[in-house]
């Protein structure tokens, strides 16, 4: 016990002395836990988009049909420099000898979790300029310690990896503002344009630097940033040339297809995101940070400008996910930090502004044990790993005939790339049956993929009398406690098991 409080004053000293470096490395510690234990994946895209793809080139396959003379001449309407960027890191997979899809992720995720850092640094940084140490302290706690952001930080989200860049570009435009230096404003349209290849609705960021610049009165150094924003975004699509012969391609193709799509997916209200923000920042303190977001904006302009021409952009566009306005969120914290902390000093209200502050921690930090240790997606991943290394996999069916549609198995964690069977309502055992009948018997399928145990006793009767094979339960691949979780709150999560089956 006094060993415990003697190491517990170290470390506060060494707080006092050196807050941010000890708001970093505690950081990091929780980066790193979620590296471990939050695996799988979040949602379609940070996994079918980015390490499906990235691997699958790596391994001389196009697992989603990109390339041009497997896509018909089409674009795919995808940056492939965040892609690009993992495919590199695979072919380094494959020279040094490193197979294992699980460890590959990991290692992938600790990447993940150090790039993640700048989020915290350069939030500090810019709150500094704008405001004051304590203030940058506190806004560098929320950036470090939010509950969904350590876990959001290790995943392969475009939403959260274009951030650090972004903010890049906000601190170097208050740099030149202080210095006058120009390399400062051509920094600030270099890392938009970064920012814009990773993820392209990044544009509508700085399109707001755009409007403040001018709104400065600063013609020139607002043109030599735009032409240091167009050649950085240019080298980030360069890729386009070498596939296509044609500059900005994907990005075109990517506008055709969202504002032909803008309602196919979702079709949400105008304030949906109001509320999204509201709720995730955790309710009193997300509306202290709105407050102080609205109140301070003239102060907090270089990044209020930004950010609100994203957020306005997403609230006018129907289809709304919840992570498309993740960008937004770091520059509400930093912005509305620097107002509230002007706000609060004349409220009269402040034990219960103290006490909702302990509250949001407490609550937080029980919220961000479970996210961050929780393994998502678990029976996907699962089943498919288990076929990882089996000598006898040569193929699978995924066997979901009570959905209306197919679903996508992880092909990266069994090792393998291939066309696999999907099976759902509209193409059926039968269908499955009289197709893989024309093919030698030894390209039938030896594992089947139970999705869901809906019916699943008939399904798997059905399945051997119409095929005539008989089936062994070998695997069962149950979702996490998060998993679940997901699932009660919102249907759409298909959290449901896995069974695998092996063919007699």
């Amino acid at each position: 016990m006094v060993y415990f409080r003697a190491v517990m004053i170290e470390i506060r000293n060494w707080y006092r002395k050196a807050p941010l470096q000890a708001i970093v490395l505690a950081a990091l510690l929780l980066r790193l836990i979620a590296a471990f234990f939050s695996r799988g994946y979040g949602m379609h895209d940070d996994h079918f988009l980015v390490i499906e793809a990235g691997s699958s080139f790596a391994d001389g396959y196009d697992y989603n049909n990109w390339l041009p003379w497997n896509s018909g001449g089409v674009p795919s309407g995808h940056s492939w420099f965040y892609v690009g960027i993992h495919f590199l890191i695979f072919k380094f997979y494959n020279l040094i000898g490193l197979h294992d899809p699980q460890w590959k992720m990991i290692i992938i995720r600790v990447l993940h979790a150090v790039y993640s850092l700048l989020v915290i640094v350069l939030g500090y940084k810019i709150t500094l300029r704008l405001s004051d140490e304590k203030t940058a302290i506190r806004t560098a706690c929320l950036l470090a310690f939010m509950w969904f952001i350590p876990a959001t930080s290790v995943r392969n989200l475009v939403e959260w990896v274009c951030v650090p860049p972004l903010m890049a570009s906000v601190l170097y435009v208050l740099k030149f503002e202080e210095s006058r230096k120009r390399q400062f404003i051509v920094l600030a349209g270099i890392f938009a344009g970064i920012a814009m290849g990773i993820r392209f609705q990044s544009l509508f960021f700085f399109a707001g630097t755009g409007i403040y610049l001018l709104w400065k009165k600063e013609i020139i150094n607002g043109i030599i940033c735009f032409i240091s924003f167009l050649i950085a975004f240019f080298l980030t699509q360069s890729v386009d040339l070498l596939i296509w012969g044609h500059p900005f391609v994907e990005m075109g193709e990517y506008i055709r297809y969202n504002l032909a799509n803008s309602t196919t997916y979702f079709d949400r209200p105008w304030y949906q995101y109001i509320l999204t923000v509201g709720g995730m920042l955790v309710p009193p303190v997300s509306l202290y940070l709105i407050a102080g977001y609205v109140k301070s904006w003239k102060k907090i302009l270089p990044l209020l400008l930004p950010s609100m021409a994203f957020f306005l952009f997403h609230s006018y566009f129907p289809n709304k996910q919840e992570r498309f306005i993740l960008p937004f969120v770091p520059f509400l914290i930093m912005g509305g930090m620097i107002g509230w902390m002007l706000m609060r000093e004349s409220i009269k209200w402040k034990k219960f502004e103290a006490g909702s502050w302990k509250f949001f921690w407490v609550l937080n930090f029980l919220a961000m044990a479970v996210i961050s240790t929780n393994y998502t997606k678990r029976p996907r991943v699962e089943a498919m790993y288990y076929l990882y290394g089996k000598p006898d996999y040569n193929a699978f069916v995924v066997e979901s005939t009570q959905l209306e549609n197919p679903q996508s198995p992880p092909q990266f964690y069994s090792g393998k790339w291939q066309k696999p069977y999907c099976l759902y309502k509209d193409y059926s055992v039968t269908k499955f049956n009289k197709e893989i009948k024309t093919r030698p018997a030894t390209d039938f399928p030896n594992y089947i993929l139970f999705f869901d145990s809906e019916n699943l006793k008939n399904r798997v009767d059905s399945f051997q009398l119409i095929t005539g094979k008989k089936l062994d339960l070998v695997y069962t691949a149950k979702p996490s406690n998060l998993d679940e979780l997901l699932h009660w709150l919102n249907s759409h999560n298909k959290n449901y098991p896995m069974y695998v089956y092996h063919t007699k």
